[in-house]
């Protein structure tokens, strides 16, 4: 079969709605004179060239502990005081962003999926979906089950009931089990599974020893081609001691999503809804899901922690996920120094 053939199938859903959707007002903090304060009292002299800024949520405004330093949090309150549009943009589902949602008080549209879905946290609505269509997810997850790993489903949660669908649940890591019921994401385990159970399928992945998914990362580009972009990367997990069965290996995550779905293009479609320009955008990320949104902003920022691939596309780099490196980007970016 030829793969090749096979284009992405964008949905827009209640556009009109999400063009009222606007980053959520803070009183503006006040130094003399009437400028507005930054971190450490730096006053901000308005030269801020951006309308938006995107950032990932693991890695990035969460530290090593998995929470958002307090500095990040009122760098993000300052931003939207100046009026500026700040979204996450990450690999989580909706279920699975919640925490940030809630120590945010985050209110407006999410970029999730890594791209294929934008969607409002507050309402549950999906504002916009690129979905992996059942004749292209069946052949990917037959492929995935050549291994020995579950085969997990992430599904549009307007939709369906379920966040995942898990095809051979018995084969779940603990690590995916914990993840699981840390974020209390919903889940129907399978041990087969049908194209009607694929209609609202955003991506498909595995999770499993890092030592083995280039091979099979390198199998899917070379069995799909063109058709599905596809990535992996270490998996968040419960501690540094996390392993894939307790063999002494990191846990990665792979994900297979249809063609021309990432971050950037979930972004870019929310910021042309909003009339923004990719000129007028600043993106913060450290991982490898980030590297085209970080190289398709006017202003990339990749995190001191980042991989090099991001440093490679970045044109800053800040202070790493532990020294609260996004409030120092947004400062700078405030102040115009950036």
């Amino acid at each position: 079969m030829d793969y090749t053939r096979f284009v992405p199938t964008i949905h827009t859903i209640h556009a009109q709605a999400a063009g009222k959707i606007h980053a959520c007002g803070f009183a503006k903090p006040q130094a003399a004179g009437g400028l507005p304060m930054g971190m450490g009292g730096v006053m901000m002299c308005g030269m801020m060239k951006y309308r938006m800024i995107a950032l990932d949520i693991d890695g990035t405004l969460y530290d090593s502990t998995g929470k958002p330093p307090e500095a990040n949090l009122a760098a993000i309150r300052r931003a939207r005081g100046q009026g500026v549009m700040v979204v996450l943009c990450t690999g989580r589902g909706l279920k699975e962003s919640r925490s940030a949602v809630e120590a945010m008080g985050y209110q407006g549209p999410m970029v999730l999926a890594n791209g294929a879905l934008v969607s409002d946290p507050t309402t549950g609505r999906t504002l916009h979906r690129a979905v992996m269509e059942p004749h292209l997810a069946m052949p990917v997850i037959e492929y995935l089950m050549k291994g020995d790993d579950a085969v997990l489903v992430l599904l549009d949660p307007e939709q369906v009931s379920d966040d995942y669908l898990v095809i051979r649940p018995e084969r779940l890591t603990a690590n995916t089990r914990w993840w699981f019921e840390h974020v209390g994401a919903a889940w129907r385990g399978v041990s087969e599974v049908v194209e009607a159970d694929l209609h609202h399928a955003l991506r498909v992945g595995i999770v499993g020893p890092g030592s083995h998914m280039p091979g099979v990362m390198k199998g899917v580009t070379e069995r799909f081609g063109a058709s599905v972009f596809v990535q992996h990367f270490v998996a968040v997990a419960e501690s540094e001691a996390a392993t894939a069965g307790g063999g002494g290996e990191a846990v990665h995550v792979l994900e297979v999503f249809t063609e021309g779905v990432n971050k950037w293009s979930g972004l870019r479609w929310l910021a042309e809804e909003h009339g923004i320009a990719a000129s007028e955008i600043a993106a913060i990320g450290d991982h490898v899901n980030d590297v085209e949104m970080v190289g398709g902003a006017g202003c990339g920022i990749a995190m001191d922690n980042a991989v090099a691939q991001v440093k490679a596309v970045a044109r800053r780099v800040t202070l790493d996920n532990n020294a609260a490196g996004v409030a120092t980007a947004i400062d700078r970016l405030l102040a115009g120094i950036w």
